[in-house]
């Protein structure tokens, strides 16, 4: 069992991961007619009212549109490479060997 729990939580992280992808594809599918990677370009920046659920990343010369679907799907892809990571370091912190 003790080794076991490694591997589950590499599969647990890497299965945060692909799911954070395609939650993100899906919010970003049901946000433009056509699936693909896309991002919005307004003439006009539009500010957001105080309740709506997307968050606009602004700069001078482009706008991208967060939905909260995207939100989420970013949040578990990280939550994914952070348990990755941890994992890695932990299995990379076992294989090195005491001094003398």
């Amino acid at each position: 069992m003790r080794r076991a729990v490694p591997g589950i939580l590499a599969f647990l992280g890497l299965a945060l991961v692909m799911a954070g992808i395609a939650v993100f594809a899906a919010a970003n599918h049901a946000s433009v007619p056509d699936f693909g990677w896309t991002s919005y370009a307004p003439l006009e920046p539009q500010v957001p009212g105080p309740f709506d659920t997307s968050t606009y990343a602004y700069a001078p010369d482009w706008t991208v549109l967060w939905t909260a679907g995207h939100l989420a799907g970013a949040g578990l892809a990280v939550l994914g490479l952070l348990v990755l990571a941890g994992v890695c370091g932990w299995a990379l912190g076992r294989r090195t060997r005491p001094p003398g």
